[in-house]
């Protein structure tokens, strides 16, 4: 008879030890396991594993069991996530994505590299001359969304709004969901009302922006209601923005424990896109994929039954020691495997290409405008649940940069 999650060994993620060194307690056990035991589910920590399982259509969303053992079961919040394409399955997912891929393309992003540049530099030039500044208030907590809400075409004047609500509805997917719901709600209530009018407006009114490409998306006889059009974009902002935000904190925080791979970046601009592939690779915000078993399934070994949460580490995956030389070796100049921080299959990260070319055209423009980057003082971090970062960053750099 074969092994089952029973089976192996337990793996305490919400220790003081493991949150030390993750590393070190998944290497610990790699060797022999694939899957660890843990007080959520099970935890995939094999590199070929997780890969396989990203496109496993055995595995569902997980999120209506994570809205549900915080207490959110039905009503208007729980309508609103479910419908969102990162909850949907099966034919409904795919038919969202089809209609929508053309929006997302590198071609399609690549227009609007100008202004991530243009807005970057606005809201880095004012702490240039001090020479410090608290990065994610001055640059990282304002950057995504700004690029987001021009992607989209929402007015100079709301992004401020949009912030602020999109903040609140950061919650959604989080364990912390249950504490934060009545911020969500709000957030997601204010965010429907606006969205919905512009939509309405993208109808009588079509111009050159991504809410009049999903408006007017279609394949075959198929378009999109205006409710999943509204629905889609607020899936956007909450993947295009938290995500972002945090992965672009953690990269400076990254470059300040290795200087020397900054001045690397500081020489070499075009190192931009290796150095988003290392930083990902190596410290994502987005550490596990969580997926519901919906089948039984028997990989290498061991059954994994139906009902079980597994918890797909891309974290662990990227840090393989089978795939990466010196996995925990931090080098924007050597060629790596691709990581997994997007996830895979059926469910990769739908706004991959957009994120990649924020923190490129970011990372370009930093580098060179903020020499010597250093701590100047100590993060404050988020809880390691989720997407994970800093909601503090103090740096120092060399006052006034290098205008490029």
């Amino acid at each position: 008879m074969g092994r089952t999650l029973e089976d192996a060994p337990f793996l305490d993620t919400f220790s003081e030890e493991f949150r030390a060194d993750p590393d070190a307690a998944v290497n610990a056990l790699r060797h022999d396991h694939w899957v660890v035991r843990t007080m959520i589910g099970g935890l995939v920590i094999g590199r070929s594993q997780v890969q396989t399982l990203l496109a496993d259509r055995r595995l569902r969303s997980s999120i209506p069991e994570i809205m549900a053992i915080q207490g959110v079961t039905e009503g208007p919040l729980h309508e609103e996530i479910s419908r969102s394409i990162i909850a949907l399955e099966g034919a409904e997912h795919l038919r969202i994505r089809k209609l929508v891929n053309r929006a997302f393309t590198p071609r399609a992003v690549d227009v609007h590299r100008p202004h991530m540049r243009a807005t970057l530099r606005r809201l880095l030039d004012p702490v240039l001359a001090d020479g410090r500044c608290d990065f994610v208030t001055a640059v990282a907590n304002h950057y995504p969304i700004q690029v987001m809400c021009h992607v989209l075409g929402v007015p100079d004047e709301d992004h401020e709004d949009f912030a602020t609500w999109n903040q609140a509805i950061t919650w959604a997917l989080s364990f912390q969901l249950g504490e934060h719901r009545e911020e969500v709600e709000w957030g997601i209530d204010k965010m429907r009302t606006y969205v919905s009018g512009l939509v309405a407006d993208r109808r009588r009114h079509p111009r050159d922006d991504m809410i009049s490409a999903l408006v007017q998306a279609q394949e075959a006889d198929d378009r999109l209601t205006d409710r999943e059009v509204q629905t889609m974009i607020a899936s956007l902002l909450f993947a295009g923005y938290d995500t972002t935000r945090n992965q672009l904190g953690l990269a400076l925080w990254l470059f300040t424990q290795y200087p020397e791979q900054w001045r690397a970046l500081g020489e070499q601009p075009d190192l931009a896109a290796r150095a988003v592939e290392e930083v990902m690779r190596f410290h994502g915000a987005v550490s596990v994929v969580p997926r519901m078993v919906a089948e039984d399934i028997d990989l290498d070994g061991c059954l994994v039954p139906a009902g079980t949460i597994l918890l797909l580490s891309a974290s662990a995956a990227n840090h393989d020691p089978g795939v990466y030389a010196e996995p925990l070796t931090f080098d924007i100049t050597v060629p790596r495997e691709p990581h997994l921080t997007f996830g895979g299959g059926p469910h990769y990260c739908l706004g991959a290409a957009l994120a990649r070319a924020e923190m490129q055209e970011a990372l370009r423009i930093l580098a060179t405008d903020l020499p010597d980057l250093t701590l100047d003082g100590e993060p404050v971090w988020r809880q390691m649940v989720g997407i994970y970062g800093p909601d503090s960053l103090p740096v120092r750099f060399t006052p006034g940069g290098v205008t490029v």
